[in-house]
């Protein structure tokens, strides 16, 4: 299985840690939530075919995207296992049929007595965690900006390439709810930032004038 929490492992000693731990496989088709706000976190979860995305509903009804998932192998409700709290904050919805493993919060609980297999899958755990710390910092660097394209101009260059691009993986809309606005003023932006030569968009390829962009952070 392909997936950073079994890193360094055989896949006889991942079919024994499946086995003892008492993970399952569970279809979700699309529309359904994998968990929701409030419910108490009981597992980790891996995706293993499909799309699921990370949400969360304001008192208004606005729904900003946290985060969305559609490579095979990753790994998302982690957090709030090593956590006191004992509900989510955020929904986990499915937005096409997808399957999931999920791997009880016991089972990544160790002691002294843990086995290998354990340990090294909380080492990867740790290294997991520290990714995804890093994550939501560079989204909160985003957030916290002034104005529009200053947000903008911060969430390209975090997924800027080498050539100075970015290739857009998700829709307008997904983008505005990822830096908390509307798709028309997210549109109106791009097209203002085109124009004033901040950027050049052509269909799902962003190329960006750096030198130009860093003036706005």
């Amino acid at each position: 299985m392909e997936t950073l929490l079994f890193k360094g492992l055989k896949q006889e000693e991942i079919e024994v840690f499946l086995e003892y731990s008492g993970s399952i496989r569970k279809k979700y088709y699309e529309g359904q939530y994998i968990f929701e706000e409030l419910q108490s976190p009981d597992y980790l979860f891996i995706l293993l075919s499909g799309q699921v995305q990370v949400e969360k509903l304001d008192p208004s009804g606005k729904r900003m995207i946290v985060n969305k998932f559609n490579k095979k192998g990753t790994i998302f409700g982690e957090v709030y296992l090593y956590l006191d709290r004992h509900e989510y904050d955020y929904s986990c919805l499915a937005t096409v049929d997808s399957e999931i493993l999920k791997i009880p919060k016991e089972a990544l609980l160790i002691d002294d007595k843990a086995s290998l297999i354990s340990r090294r899958i909380n080492e990867n755990m740790l290294k997991i965690l520290s990714e995804k710390a890093y994550f939501l910092n560079q989204k909160i660097l985003i957030l916290g900006s002034s104005n529009l394209r200053e947000k903008i101009s911060k969430f390209l260059l975090q997924r800027m390439d080498g050539d100075k691009k970015v290739i857009l993986t998700i829709t307008r809309e997904e983008m505005a709810d990822f830096i908390g606005v509307t798709r028309p003023s997210l549109s109106r932006e791009l097209m203002k930032m085109q124009k004033d030569n901040l950027i050049e968009v052509e269909k799902n390829i962003i190329y960006i004038n750096t030198e130009e962009v860093y003036k706005y952070l």
